[in-house]
């Protein structure tokens, strides 16, 4: 035996590509980077706009009541993108397919960014 250590390429697990080559915004390199933290973001985000709507110190043009919108926007802004953060990291390791990166991947972003001012601004 010669000694030398086999070379394992980054991104290569026994010989199959995991990842596409991808010179573009790292932030749309992995599916749950753009999710994870702009769900964060808008979690807190939201509960430091929605203590002042709640109390009448601030005032939403939102179509829902102040507990309304913010239990909308937990169930269906912050916890979509928790999930699909992670099922975008999870899929292409169960399956074996590559990952969304990208072009792809952000405009899947821009729809969720879409979605939560047009529920915000609804009124």
């Amino acid at each position: 035996m010669s000694g030398a250590a086999a070379v394992v390429e980054p991104g290569v697990a026994g010989g199959i590509p995991r990842y596409r080559a991808y010179r573009g915004l790292p932030l749309f390199a992995n599916g749950f980077r753009p999710f994870f933290l702009l769900g964060a973001i808008q979690a807190g985000l939201a509960i430091l706009v929605w203590l002042p709507i709640f109390y009448g110190e601030l005032a939403l043009a939102s179509a829902f009541a102040p507990r309304d919108w913010h239990v909308h926007e937990m169930l269906y802004g912050y916890l979509p993108a928790v999930i699909t953060g992670f099922l975008f990291t999870a899929i292409p390791n169960w399956t074996g397919r590559l990952p969304l990166q990208g072009t792809p991947l952000a405009t899947l972003v821009v729809i969720w960014i879409a979605g939560r001012l047009a529920v915000t601004f609804s009124a």
